[in-house]
């Protein structure tokens, strides 16, 4: 079930929108419905009285001899008039509702004091009409009137027997008119409606609602790739302002943050450089050469740390622009030169993958990648792939492989796995530790892991 719930913000918001107005206009209109149907039963009640009331007054005012063609001529398919020596309605059912209702409205009607014999008989279904004639009224009387009578109409059908002054009877055959069902395409189209204008209008007011949550959401994902970003706008709701600008607040501390690092880092590499130099002038005065030798070569490994040190602080991936580049080009290059190194390197990759990135940062980051599996793994195989989701470049070696509790730490500044510390056998142990911020710099990520067949592959995935 929780499956089939929207999972975003305004899907669950437009859902519980619907579904409430939805029922709240569904109960509403059966309210006024019953209301509806209530009210035009007691109209249609009293309108019947009064008609039946009126013409009672005009047949006890008229001859004997003229009711025949009174009562014919206000005759109507869905209201019969029939003179009679005796009642036609076989059994008043004034316990009803409805039947009492009526007596009562025809008796207000007629006003007469003592009021006359009024009979009423509540016909279940609805009916049209009666005999033109009572001829064999016995014989008819006999039989059920819902026989008599031709169903048709919808509503409720009395049979209503008044007796004149002269004592006969004049029977009224009547039907009142049931309003429409609730469940009619009236109401449903209007719930269609209904829902149709909720959906839009929701659609509009929770997009507009949830702009700035996109906003914030790419603003965070741009500062994962990019601490220089541009601070957020402010806008929408007073809660949104408060996050964007707490926001914005972190991402200047962040910033100040890194640039003391740099500046710390560049003060430091600056104060160390000095006594390098007066080491260096020192140890040319050694007098044994192989202690000489041994003193300069210590000497540079500390220069040499300083300048990567100091070049891994200041992050140039984030600095430099980005643009479009021919990342198969650019692989090509970095094979190209490590294969004139005597490197053995292999490319796989289709011709004019073209990307947007920042070019000097790419390819510094590969190329600790592809000199690392080439260096340490006897070789390095290259693999470009697209897909949807972007990029994917992996680099396979034969070597020895990464013990798996260390796969992690590779990535970790001055890490190394060889044990002798010596720069020129193990590097500075920033390789890895660079090509994976300038990864994430660009919003891809990458990881290492041991090939079942022996050897390690790194995979280095960009997003499109």
């Amino acid at each position: 079930m929780k499956r089939l719930l929207p999972r975003s913000l305004a899907g669950q918001t437009i859902l519980v929108l619907l579904i409430g107005l939805t029922v709240s206009h569904a109960l509403s209109m059966l309210i006024y419905s019953g209301d509806r149907i209530e009210a035009m039963s007691h109209l249609g009640g009293r309108h019947m009285a009064q008609r039946v009331a009126n013409i009672v007054r005009l047949l006890n005012e008229s001859p004997e001899a003229w009711r025949g063609r009174v009562s014919g001529a206000l005759n109507h398919p869905t209201f019969r008039i029939t003179l009679s020596p005796k009642s036609m309605v076989r059994s008043s059912d004034e316990r009803g509702f409805q039947s009492r209702l009526i007596k009562n409205f025809v008796e207000r009607e007629l006003g007469d004091t003592p009021p006359p014999a009024v009979l009423v008989q509540h016909l279940e279904g609805s009916h049209d009409i009666v005999p033109d004639s009572i001829s064999g009224f016995e014989t008819q009387m006999s039989k059920s009137i819902p026989q008599m009578l031709g169903g048709g109409s919808s509503g409720h059908a009395f049979v209503v027997s008044i007796q004149l002054r002269d004592k006969s009877w004049v029977n009224f055959f009547s039907n009142i008119p049931e309003t429409g069902s609730f469940w009619s395409l009236t109401s449903l189209a209007s719930i269609l409606l209904m829902v149709a204008a909720v959906i839009l209008l929701s659609i509009w007011v929770v997009r507009r609602m949830t702009r700035p949550f996109r906003a914030f959401a790419a603003g965070a994902q741009m500062l994962g790739k990019n601490i220089e970003a541009p601070p957020l706008s402010l806008g929408g709701p007073v809660e949104v302002r408060n996050a964007t600008l707490a926001f914005n607040e972190m991402q200047e501390r962040l910033q100040r943050f890194v640039e003391n690092r740099t500046h710390m880092l560049a003060a430091i590499s600056h104060d160390l450089r000095t006594p390098i130099t007066r080491l260096r002038l020192r140890a040319e005065l050694v007098d044994g050469d192989e202690d000489r030798s041994k003193m300069l070569a210590t000497l540079d490994e500390m220069e040499a740390m300083i300048a990567s040190t100091l070049s891994f602080a200041r992050d140039d991936a984030n600095s430099e622009s980005t643009r479009i580049v021919d990342l198969t080009a650019l692989l090509e290059s970095i094979s190209d030169d490590l294969t004139d190194m005597g490197k053995n390197v292999e490319l796989t990759a289709p011709a004019g993958i073209l990307y947007e990135c920042r070019p000097t940062a790419m390819k510094r980051a590969l190329s600790n990648l592809i000199e690392n599996a080439a260096k340490y793994g006897g070789n390095a195989r290259i693999r470009l792939e697209t897909d949807e989701g972007g990029l994917a470049i992996t680099i396979d070696d034969d070597g020895p492989g990464i013990p798996s509790e260390q796969l992690d730490r590779v990535f970790d500044p001055f890490f190394r796995l060889e044990d002798s510390r010596s720069a020129a056998t193990g590097g500075i142990g920033l390789g890895l530790s660079v090509a994976q911020t300038i990864i994430n710099a660009h919003g891809g990520d990458i990881k290492m892991i041991n090939r079942p067949e022996g050897g390690l592959r790194a995979i280095a995935k960009l997003p499109a």
